[in-house]
């Protein structure tokens, strides 16, 4: 299981939000340079990187802490927020991201899931975001109401992405731990690896998502208010 730090930028800031509330928002450090470097040095392999402005307004708002986390950084990234067109895709593999993660696009453009995976294979993931078990998009904002979200996860798991990210929004950013009868509901019905998100609160919580056998999880208000230190939470085999 691969433990992905997150970055979650605002207004070129990394930040927390509470179940996606731009209103609820806490800002941590300024520095991307500087997390990242720290994520690396205790062992990352991956750097998990959100415009969240790009989410809600459709297209990318955090250029510049994201062309920074891509110069100094020795972790692969993958990235996500307002990413909607091939040709946005085609710039962030050139500048160097190595998993383009695409959400509201996915489910709002018929085409574009495929086509992306026929143009820049191994480096497309879908990221899908329940609220209530109906899909969100749109910055959370939108909620999908005439399709159950099995059919999404089975559609691109189908197609082949690289993985299927799964949010559990009612979870995100409140440190109660992961739902982990959902998480494991959705990884038993589809063929790729996924990774999971949105409540992660300890090291228990990663020991119960490694015997869940998820593929990933992504953490990020844990790492940033110090409920899981850095040193362990890369290693996760040595915990387990």
């Amino acid at each position: 299981m691969i433990v992905y730090p997150a970055i979650d930028l605002s207004k070129g800031k990394i930040v927390r939000l509470q179940k996606g509330n731009f209103e609820k928002k806490t800002v941590y450090k300024n520095s991307v340079k500087d997390q990242v470097n720290e994520f690396q040095k205790n062992g990352a392999e991956w750097v998990h990187v959100v415009d969240l402005d790009g989410a809600l307004l459709g297209k990318n708002q955090n250029q510049d802490p994201i062309n920074e986390i891509l110069r100094y950084s020795k972790c692969k990234v993958q990235l996500g927020g307002g990413i909607r067109s091939l040709k946005i895709i085609e710039k962030w593999v050139n500048l160097g991201v190595d998993r383009v993660i695409i959400g509201t696009a996915a489910i709002e453009n018929k085409t574009l899931v495929e086509e992306a995976i026929r143009y820049f294979p191994k480096k497309i993931s879908v990221g899908l975001d329940l609220l209530k078990e109906k899909i969100a998009v749109k910055g959370w904002t939108k909620v999908i109401k005439n399709i159950e979200a099995d059919y999404y996860f089975k559609k691109f798991s189908d197609l082949g992405v690289e993985s299927v990210i799964y949010t559990d929004i009612d979870k995100d950013g409140l440190l109660q731990g992961p739902n982990i009868e959902k998480i494991n509901y959705y990884k038993n019905i589809i063929k790729v690896p996924l990774i999971a998100s949105g409540g992660v609160s300890s090291l228990n919580d990663l020991i119960n998502l490694k015997k869940a056998k998820v593929a990933g999880v992504i953490v990020g208000k844990a790492i940033y208010d110090k409920k899981i230190p850095l040193e362990n939470i890369f290693d996760i085999e040595k915990i387990c």
